[in-house]
Parts: structure tokens; sequence; C-alpha cells
């Protein structure tokens, strides 16, 4: 169980992308959950990025360093890329 940074409510950790924050900055996790650095979580919901883009710069327990609006909003864009081209075609 991890907490979302976005509505702060718990989930099971596949229900969520994961935010690593390393040396190069904060970048999205590749999707084995095992890079490393520090990692917290965000719900791949529209509603939990926006909340997280809009927030006040902060500093995130999890990933133990601010993490600013511009960085925010890089990272909910990619996450977004991502949902994008794993959708389905019909």
């Amino acid at each position: 169980m991890r907490t979302c940074m976005g509505c702060m409510r718990r989930d099971a950790q596949d229900a969520m992308a994961r935010i690593v924050s390393g040396g190069r900055g904060a970048r999205i996790d590749d999707g084995a959950r095992r890079a490393p650095g520090r990692g917290g979580y965000l719900h791949r919901r529209d509603e939990c990025l926006a909340r997280f883009e809009r927030g006040k710069e902060r500093e995130f327990r999890s990933l133990r360093r601010r993490v600013g609006r511009a960085e925010r909003i890089a990272l909910t864009a990619s996450i977004r890329a991502l949902l994008v081209s794993r959708t389905p075609l019909e």
C-alpha cells in the first residue's frame, strides 16, 4: 500500500505510477519499480494528476525534496503520454 501524492489516499502500488527522485531530478519510473532513488506514487487518474500539478510547492516526504510547479507539470505530462501510448486502439 502506498499513498498518492495527488489525492493523499492509500492504494496498491500497481494502481499508481512511481516517481523517482535521484541525482537527475524527479522522473517517472520505468514500470518495473526498480529505478534507484527515493520514490513517491501518483494515481494515473486525471483528477489526481491535476491536483498534483496545482498543489503548492512543498517538500514531498516520500521524495525527500521539493518539487516545483514546472517539474510537477512535466511529470504529469509524462504520465499522460504513457497512458495514451498504452491505450489499445479499437
